[in-house]
């Protein structure tokens, strides 16, 4: 096993290869999509997959497989790994047993490779065969299995299956690490957050509703119920006012949750930050594997935004917690 050291050691090289926000902010302020893409080759973004900007997509997935590779080849720790990972293995698992059963193509649903290669995913899901996964990914490909054979699958159940399961997932790989249960913590209770402000219906918050988080049945019905005034007043003194603040004011406005999910996106991140000069651990492979991942999620957010003639000013204001040199 490879240790914290060495571990970090490669994380702080590869940091310097990062966009930083300066460069995001070029890319936003850019003339065009053509121009903002050449801002990306100056640290290599997509290593050449991508020829120009009408095909960025490609050099974003690139840098997602890179990442993913990254993480299984340089974490040092299992539990990690997991953590880090899970959530490409319950994407790519969910898109396979969609196709299994509905006959289609998955390969254009998948995302980069998690834990299990797309292959042995695939193999596995269609021989019926989930031995050889956690207990928590077999019982829901099994819960699966039994949806579709009984006419009860669609989509939203399939996805609220896989999704409460990964959480489950999740909440196994963080426990006893005080830094991974306190982003898992905040990511649980942001999901619920938007469940119950979305749903406005207990009973289908219920269904939907993931495991780990702050968030008690009392105050998931509230958020179900009442409206933005009530909800912030609820919340006031609550360790999650910033959270419920931003998602009450866009309930108010009736948007999609839009200010909200940039702070909820952010939040693991800039808890990161705080400890910025600590090597404590694994900190610094930690916090350059979600560096790396928000500078992807900026990427995609800044090109779609471009290609689709979004004003500069508007797509700053989408722009995740970032690195900054």
């Amino acid at each position: 096993m490879i240790d914290n050291i060495f571990a970090n050691a490669r994380a702080v090289a590869e940091e310097n290869g990062l966009l930083g926000i300066d460069r995001l902010n070029r890319m936003a302020d850019a003339a065009s999509p053509e121009e903002a893409f050449k801002v990306l080759s100056e640290v290599n973004f997509g290593e050449g997959v991508a020829a120009d900007s009408s095909d960025y997509e490609r050099a974003v997935e690139a840098e997602e497989r890179k990442l993913a590779l990254f993480i299984r080849e340089v974490s040092p720790d299992e539990k990690l790994k997991i953590f880090l990972l899970a959530e490409n293995d319950y994407h790519n698992a969910e898109a396979i047993v969609r196709a299994k059963y509905l006959k289609i193509d998955f390969s254009p649903m998948l995302t980069a490779e998690g834990l299990y290669a797309s292959e042995y995913l695939k193999d596995k899901i269609f021989a019926d065969d989930y031995k050889s996964f956690s207990p928590v990914l077999a019982e829901a490909l099994l819960t699966a299995d039994n949806l579709f054979v009984s006419m009860k699958a669609d989509g939203k159940t399939l996805s609220a299956l896989f999704r409460c399961a990964l959480y489950k997932e999740l909440a196994a790989a963080a426990k006893s690490d005080k830094t991974l249960s306190a982003i898992f913590s905040a990511k649980a209770d942001a999901a619920n957050i938007a469940v119950a402000l979305r749903a406005r219906n207990i009973f289908e918050c219920e269904q939907m509703r993931v495991t780990g988080g702050t968030l008690t049945d009392s105050e998931l019905k509230f958020l179900c119920d009442e409206n933005a005034e009530s909800i912030k007043e609820k919340f006031r003194y609550s360790a999650l006012k910033a959270f419920i603040d931003r998602a009450a004011e866009d309930l108010a406005k009736n948007r999609p949750l839009s200010d909200f999910e940039k702070y909820a996106d952010g939040y693991a991140l800039a808890l990161l930050k705080k400890e910025k000069y600590s090597d404590e651990g694994y900190r610094p492979f930690l916090r350059y594997c979600y560096y790396k991942r928000a500078e992807i999620k900026n990427v995609r957010i800044v090109m779609s935004c471009l290609v689709n003639g979004i004003d500069g000013g508007f797509i700053k204001e989408r722009i995740r917690e970032s690195y900054e040199g």
